[in-house]
């Protein structure tokens, strides 16, 4: 595998997981019931808890979308050659990760204690999707530095230039004669 190869799967992984989120996110249940309805969530008159509860959806979608432009963006400059948008994901994969475990802290708070356990496992989501975006982030800040140093490094040239050097099958058949100078 080369060093492109590592954000290519980077940048794919998390499209597909920040989708997988979404998707999880908004079909979440708030209450229970059909005529009586039962709030998994304790009574809130005002504040940031009570914003943040309210809304819940438009802010995942709008972090969720950013992060498909931000993963879509580190495809695009992976196919050009650019470490800007290697940079970019950078910087918002960590912002996105810290704002989504932020979220998941405040609204495991106001859980009811019959539900603590469904804030349980929002945080094993959280913490292994964290886990696994910042694991996945060493192996981007290194494309984007190598890029850095040499934009040619993963470029077409290079890559035609090193593997037709590294055939002997393309020399051309010296003999024996062609190899020693006459001296006279």
């Amino acid at each position: 595998m080369n060093g492109k190869m590592f954000p290519l799967l980077v940048a794919i992984f998390s499209i597909f997981n920040t989708i997988q989120f979404l998707i999880i996110d908004l079909n979440e249940l708030t209450s229970l019931g059909y005529e009586d309805k039962y709030d998994i969530y304790v009574e809130l008159k005002s504040g940031l808890v009570s914003w943040v509860l309210s809304n819940k959806k438009n802010i995942s979608i709008s972090l969720s979308v950013i992060t498909i432009m931000a993963g879509t963006l580190l495809l695009y400059c992976l196919q050009v050659n650019s470490y800007v948008g290697s940079l970019c994901y950078t910087v918002w994969i960590v912002t996105y990760e810290l704002t989504s475990f932020a979220l998941v802290l405040l609204v495991n708070g106001i859980l009811k204690d019959q539900f603590k356990e469904l804030g349980y496992l929002h945080l094993i989501f959280q913490i292994s999707r964290m886990f696994l975006h910042f694991f996945c982030l060493p192996f981007v800040i290194k494309f984007a530095y190598t890029l850095y140093k040499d934009p040619k490094t993963f470029s077409k040239i290079s890559r035609r230039r090193l593997s037709s050097i590294s055939t002997i099958d393309s020399w051309s058949p010296v003999g024996t004669g062609m190899m020693y100078r006459k001296l006279n």
